[in-house]
């Protein structure tokens, strides 16, 4: 399949490394002008990792003499780049928002969100009943460094396939 892995899982790292850089540049940009990097925000780092898919595939047969190499082993070498950078974005943000730092920044997102949600509390109920809203309620409390790490992963791994096999697709052999 690939001959010498360890030179692609350190090529895996790098890029995972940079995207995570990449992300905390965005967040601090973010933060700079007022907005929470939280939430539907954080969006368009999964720009940056499409980018690292593209940009890994399209170099891998300058890395590797001019070989390519079989749609399967194209997708499954970017399942591997989504999984190590999910991994180390994810060990990040369970990292950060632990820290006084982001712990702030939580108590902010939380509490916009639960303003957010009161100014639609009538609709809510209305529409879908006092039961749902209280979930609602207790759900966005709940959020934490942990399920913010989480669902970050689960994102990247999800949102990754339909790209990851597009790209496959074009640079096949």
């Amino acid at each position: 399949m690939v001959n010498n892995w360890f030179t692609e899982i350190g090529r895996f790292t790098l890029y995972a490394l940079i995207f995570v850089v990449l992300m905390v540049m965005y967040g601090l940009l973010l933060q700079q002008i007022g907005i929470i990097p939280i939430g539907g925000k954080k969006a368009p780092t999964f720009v940056f990792l499409l980018f690292f898919q593209w940009w890994y595939i399209s170099r891998f047969p300058q890395n590797h003499q001019g070989e390519k190499k079989h749609f399967l082993v194209y997708f499954v070498l970017q399942y591997l780049l989504i999984l190590i950078t999910a991994l180390f974005s994810s060990l990040f943000l369970n990292y950060f928002f632990q820290t006084a730092t982001g712990l702030q920044m939580l108590a902010s997102y939380i509490q916009q969100s639960l303003l957010e949600l009161n100014s639609f509390k009538e609709v809510i109920v209305s529409q879908e009943g006092g039961e749902y809203y209280n979930s609602l309620h207790a759900g966005i409390k709940s959020i934490d460094a942990y399920s913010i790490a989480r669902d970050d992963f689960w994102q990247k791994i999800a949102l990754g396939f339909l790209p990851n096999l597009l790209i496959s697709l074009y640079y096949k052999k």
